[in-house]
């Protein structure tokens, strides 16, 4: 291999530090084990040119000359600098060139911290090579304690661009497991992908003698004597020197004047000021704290050899270097039992808690008044040192570096460059999980793209982000996208999102949906930045009139808790990812089963956190000993808060003064909130129970650190993945779920689960076994800890993201289509965004695109939604609509239709009449079906459909299965009834759906034989067999928007009707009626004397104008003849009610509608006696001949003293019209049902069956 160190560290102010000295010793003792077998060259800085010259004599013999590059870089590049950034961008390209020209196999820099104070500079290329790139991991210490380090903005986004560039790296080289646990959990960098290679003392470091003449001027310089304890090192805060300054003056007097503190390294004036006013406020004499100062180290080698015990009180070590050298001269060494140090000095009985002032003076003084002890310590030195070797290091960086290059080319896609991806989503500060998640994906994406970050907020505060990202406008992005070929949307249920509905609409991507549901922000935007229809039409389209019902009827907080609103988005993308099944299952649910093909499940990204238990419960006020019981997140009820309250009051963990339960979040702020503080208040554990409110992300984490159990329940899900859970996970607690939503995809052994709708005597169960078993807890977070490692490692689901992302971009049918429009806009004129032809162009390719939809069942509604007749089609078609619509179905959609204009188009405006829907700007757009849709013919459209044929053919060679609905076939069978041309319309339009349907719905038996007996005389032309079947209508006009008034006169006519027997006829008069036969049958009546009323309620329908004026100028108009021409369905029903009969004489009808109104109400009919009466009243009416009037008048005054208890209409007749749409329906679905008859067949006669 080819392998190029990069010896910065060496160079920069820090070669004045322990990251030169580390950077030098290794990279010598590197060049020693792998010269032999790789290729190794040095690259240099080229504004170093001092440290340069003293590196060639270093590896003089080791690398030859010319294997030593120097990289040529601008002058005043320091980070420090204001006003240079354009600068600092040249030096990184120059830099970046200058590796890329490399063509190494490997490049390992020394240090990527550097160029903040000097002209040094760091960068890892383009990154479309960043697996080659390896990096020493010295420590995070800015990053653990950014209150203290990184308080200055400019440096801070100075660190977290290096951070950047360290997580970009393909292997981490961590100088202590210490280093390398913070790089897996603070960097969430993969366990397999940072090694612990260590380090060791500089081998000048041994043991020497001192003389007298030493001690004498030491004794002059420092006034010191033997019997000292040592520090040796810097004084940043985390070097806790302040606190080993209080512990040491705990030690009593005679012990400090015996054994005084000498504190050695670069010291300024102003630190060793605010030292000694530390020692002299806690009485430690001036004498007794020492301060040496910066010395060689042959001066420090020294102090090390004659010391008596050697400190190092450090919060936090990347490897702590001082008390290796000081073990290198047989110095008795005790430290900090934090990160590094530790491992560094390999002895438990070694170590105190360096936030602890008297855990330090303890140790101090167990160890100086125990000569023992001390020598013990002396002679553990010369053993642990040995592990610590410069050519061990070596040695193990080189087989970390050659396994790397085995694997690495697998980890990264292979691109020239890094693909450019544009990131829209919310990020800190806004108040938002979602805006977490993204900061922190934003990380491990980084490997990936070269990302600019899109956001509509002010400004942003994660560093990391701030630091490593460009910041663009909403604006910016509209001008800029069209060059974007990967867009990535984060997309929730709030108004952070509301831009970027109309941002995906334009410029399509892929899509992270964190919330299934979007309908909370859609009804947001419509309310404060567009029409409030906007949030109907939206529903409409994501859910149809189902979801315009519910909204009518439930009110719009159960309809955002309903639907998602969520159908554009998804067809708007490219692609979705969703981390859980759970959420493609919503979605399948809501849309049918072709929706899944557009989404990704991409794993939620979490990585392993481990928080230090002890600080976290002294912080929050926990004994050390208490059992902790936490609940995570806003309190609600969907969170079930109430359910956990209840059992732990139940369990054995409330009477147990050890035990506590503490919810970690806001409280609700209405009723359910107070209800459970109030229960809480009550409870006889009310000491132990709390809700915290609000907590910071800091106090969020130390609760985490400080639980036992955790107790995560859940309701009324809508897909979302909840962190809390992952949060739980990944600090590896035992976690209680109940099995709702995508809790039900946790793992079996790493959760206790218990059932989505449990009991309490369940949860009290779970909680009291994870009290008294600690082995299950044990094991539970083992599993969860191993969960977490396995299938969420950030860097891993990174790898699944771009996965993902790449998949969409390459193969999604809608990015072919962006490419199509693309390639368009390069052929010139016309094919702008936004003009006619791009317009045309895109809606094209969208319609060839599979629709993620279910199937429509649209309506033809024409005739009657242009009309406000009540005649007996608008009834049917009102009725069945209606039904239609109110029909708890998923399977279809329904949409009512109307032709103009030679097209179908929607008709939402009468869609939401029929639903007494309050009327909204809905557009009616043209439809554009597809295969599987269903076109139900339920209007009669004799005068449009025949010259619609077009249309049908167009509708039929896209799978559209087409039924209409047959009323009668009257104006063929008598065309004298009717006026001139409807015979020959309604022949046209019996031929035009005899050739286009694949079944006919008959209003009744009769009609569907008459049908049949039609085709046979009158064949269509069509290739195959003709489906058959009828059905009933229903008779409940309650359900089909009944109208409503009463006359002035009502009351006054109601009341003659009741005093006499009143016969009812109801319809339009029309010849085939039979007005004018049932008016002879009374004139003989009243002739007769008998005193009776005849009713008859319609409008003066076609070619009846002489029986029209015949009954205005009738002796009996008025008194016995009554004629109410309009009357609402109220009015009806009472009119109805006063009636002592039905009289039905039409010489022929479809089905008979008024038989059955009448019958329901049990008023007794009278009807003619013809097929489709018999079929409709076989059972409940009088029959007369209609070719006898004698017959008529004998059944007229048997009908005046008969008994009306036998009117009831059959069951299967006595339909409401809920009852006929799912009969309808049940036909529609089932090819097979009893009410479809044998099919007509063309060419052969067929007998009805």
């Amino acid at each position: 291999m080819k392998i190029v160190l990069d010896l910065q560290g060496a160079q920069s102010n820090s070669r004045h530090r322990g990251i030169g000295r580390y950077s030098l010793s290794m990279a010598k003792a590197f060049a020693n084990e792998a010269a032999a077998h790789h290729e190794l060259w040095l690259a240099l800085n080229g504004r170093q040119d001092e440290s340069s010259a003293s590196l060639l004599m270093q590896f003089e013999g080791l690398i030859p000359r010319e294997r030593v590059l120097i990289n040529e870089l601008p002058d005043n590049i320091a980070g420090c600098l204001p006003g240079n950034h354009g600068r600092m961008q040249v030096a990184i390209a120059a830099q970046a060139g200058f590796y890329a020209g490399l063509r190494a196999d490997c490049i390992w820099h020394s240090s990527l911290f550097e160029g903040w104070g000097d002209n040094s500079t760091v960068t890892l290329g383009t990154g479309a090579d960043d697996h080659r790139h390896v990096a020493t991991l010295y420590d995070l210490i800015p990053l653990v304690y950014p209150e203290r380090y990184l308080h200055d903005p400019a440096y801070r986004r100075w660190y977290y661009q290096r951070l950047g560039l360290l997580k970009r790296c393909g292997l981490l080289l961590a100088i202590s497991d210490s280093s390398r646990r913070e790089a897996i959990e603070c960097l969430h960098v993969r366990d397999e992908d940072v090694v612990v290679v260590s380090g060791a003392a500089d081998p000048v470091f041994g043991r020497v003698p001192v003389d007298e003449a030493c001690w004498a001027r030491w004794a002059t310089d420092w006034r010191l004597r033997p019997g000292f304890v040592l520090y040796a090192g810097g004084y940043d805060t985390h070097k806790n020197v302040d606190t080993l300054i209080e512990a040491y003056a705990e030690l009593p007097v005679a012990m400090r004047r015996q054994h005084p503190l000498v504190l050695s390294g670069r010291c300024d004036e102003l630190t060793r000021k605010h030292l000694h006013r530390i020692g002299r406020r806690h009485r430690v004499a001036d004498d007794s704290l020492i301060f040496t100062g910066t010395l060689s180290d042959e001066e420090l080698m020294r102090l090390y050899s004659s010391c008596t015990l050697f400190v190092a009180p450090s919060l936090h070590e990347g490897l702590g270097l001082p008390p290796l050298e000081a073990m290198a001269c047989g110095a008795a060494v005790i430290g900090s039992n934090t990160a590094s140090l530790p491992e560094v000095i390999g002895r438990p009985d070694a170590l105190f808690d360096p936030r602890s002032r008297s855990s330090i003076a303890e140790k101090l003084h167990a160890v100086l008044a125990d000569t023992g002890f001390v020598e013990s310590l002396r002679a553990h030195a010369q053993v642990q040192t040995r592990q610590f070797t410069w050519p061990s290091s070596a040695r193990r960086a080189l087989a970390a570096i050659e396994r790397q290059a085995q694997v690495g080319l697998t980890k990264f896609r292979a691109h020239r460059v890094r693909p450019r991806l544009t990131y829209v989503s919310p990020l800190p500060p806004v108040r938002s999980g979602i805006a977490d998640y993204s900061a922190r994906l934003l990380r491990e994406l980084a490997s990936h793209y070269d990302i600019e970050v899109v956001v509509d907020q002010p400004e942003v505060t994660d560093p990391w982000v701030a630091a490593n990202f460009p910041i663009r406008s909403p604006r910016w992005f509209l001008e800029h996208a069209d060059s974007s070929e990967r867009i990535l949307y984060h997309f929730g249920n709030s108004p952070f999102h509301a831009h970027m509905f109309g941002m995906l609409q334009r410029h399509p991507g892929v899509v992270v949906l964190h919330d299934s549901w979007l309908g909370a922000a859609r009804n947001w935007m419509a309310e404060h930045v567009g029409e409030p229809d906007d949030f109907l039409r939206l529903l409409h389209d994501s859910h149809g009139f189902a979801g315009l019902l519910h909204d009518l009827r439930r009110g719009r907080p159960s309809t955002l808790d309903t639907w998602p609103v969520n159908r554009d988005v998804i067809g708007q993308a490219l692609g979705v990812i969703v981390h859980s099944d759970y959420a493609v299952r919503q979605s399948r649910l809501h849309y049918g089963p072709i929706v899944a093909g557009k989404f990704a499940v991409v794993p939620f990204p979490k990585g392993q956190t481990c928080g230090d238990r002890r600080h976290a419960r002294r912080l929050l006020g926990i004994g050390p000993d208490d059992f902790v019981v936490c609940s995570f997140g806003m309190l609600a009820p969907t969170k079930l808060n109430h359910r956990l309250l209840e059992a732990w009051s139940r369990s054995s963990l409330a009477a147990d003064t050890g035990c506590r339960l503490i919810f970690v979040g806001e409280n609700h702020g209405g009723d359910y909130g107070k209800a459970l503080s109030t229960t809480i208040e009550a409870a006889r554990s009310a000491g132990r129970i709390c809700i915290t409110g609000f907590v910071s992300p800091d106090s969020y984490a130390d609760y985490l650190a400080a639980a036992d159990a955790v107790v995560q329940l859940r309701t009324d899900s809508r897909g979302e993945t909840s962190a809390a859970v992952f949060d739980v996970l990944a600090h590896g607690l035992p976690l209680i779920v109940n099995r709702h939503g995508t809790a039900v995809e946790l793992p079996e052994d790493a959760v206790l689960g218990i059932d989505d709708h449990f009991d309490d005597t369940e949860l009290v169960a779970a909680l009291e076994s994870l009290r008294n078993d600690g082995e299950l807890r044990a094991t539970l977070a083992a599993n969860a800890a191993r969960l977490i490692s396995q299938q969420h490692h950030p860097v891993d689901v990174a790898l699944r993201y771009r996965d993902a992302i790449e998949h969409f971009v390459e193969s999604a049918p809608g990015a072919e289509n962006l490419r199509v429009l693309a390639s368009l806009q390069r052929t010139g004129t016309g094919f702008a965004p936004g003009d006619q032809a791009w317009h045309e162009a895109r809606s094209m390719l969208a319609a060839n695109q599979p629709r993620l939809d279910r199937p429509c069942l649209y309506v033809d509604v024409t005739a009657t939604a242009g009309s406000d007749l009540h005649t007996g089609i608008e009834r049917v078609v009102r009725g069945v609509l209606s039904g239609l619509l109110r029909l708890d179905q998923m399977e279809y959609r329904i949409e009512p239709v109307r032709l103009e204009g030679g097209r179908y188009v929607h008709a939402l405006h009468y869609g939401l009449h029929v639903l007494a829907h309050p009327p909204a700007d809905l557009p009616e757009e043209e439809v554009h079906p597809r295969a599987g849709d269903i076109l139900l013919g339920l209007d009669w459209v004799a005068d449009m459909l025949p010259a619609s044929t077009a249309l049908l053919d167009a509708w039929r060679v896209r799978g559209v299965r087409m039924l209409f609905v047959v009323y009668d076939l009257l104006p063929v069978r008598k065309p004298q009834w009717f006026p001139d041309g409807i015979a020959v319309m309604h022949a046209s339009w019996l031929h035009c759906i005899g050739r286009y349907a694949d079944g006919l719905l008959c209003i009744s038996r009769s009609v569907a034989d008459d049908v049949r007996r039609w085709f046979d005389e009158q064949p269509p032309l069509r290739p195959g067999a003709l489906g058959l079947g009828y059905f009933y209508p229903g008779n409940d006009p309650a359900s089909t928007l009944p109208s409503a008034g009463l006359p002035k006169d009502a009351a006054q006519l109601l009341t003659r009707l009741r005093a006499l027997p009143s016969f009812l006829m109801v319809g339009t008069i029309e010849p085939r009626k039979g007005h004018a036969l049932v008016l002879n049958a009374f004139e003989r009546l009243w002739a007769e004397g008998v005193e009776a009323n005849l009713v008859v309620v319609g409008r003066e329908g076609w070619m009846s104008s002489d029986l029209s004026a015949r009954m205005r100028r009738h002796p009996q108009a008025g008194t016995r003849l009554i004629w109410v021409e309009q009357a609402s369905d109220q009015y009806l029903e009472q009119i109805y009610d006063s009636a002592c009969a039905l009289v039905a004489a039409s010489e022929a009808e479809g089905f008979g509608l008024p038989l059955v109104e009448a019958a329901r109400r049990g008023v007794p009919v009278i009807a003619r006696d013809i097929p489709v009466f018999r079929e409709v009243a076989s059972s409940f009416a009088s029959y007369f001949d209609g070719d006898n009037p004698d017959s008529l008048v004998g059944v007229l005054r048997h009908a005046m003293t008969a008994d009306r208890s036998a009117c009831r209409p059959e069951a299967d007749i006595a339909l409401s019209w809920q009852d006929t749409t799912a009969r309808i329906w049940d036909l529609l679905r089932d090819k097979a049902h009893v009410q479809w008859l044998q099919p007509w067949q063309p060419g052969s006669r067929t007998s009805s069956s």
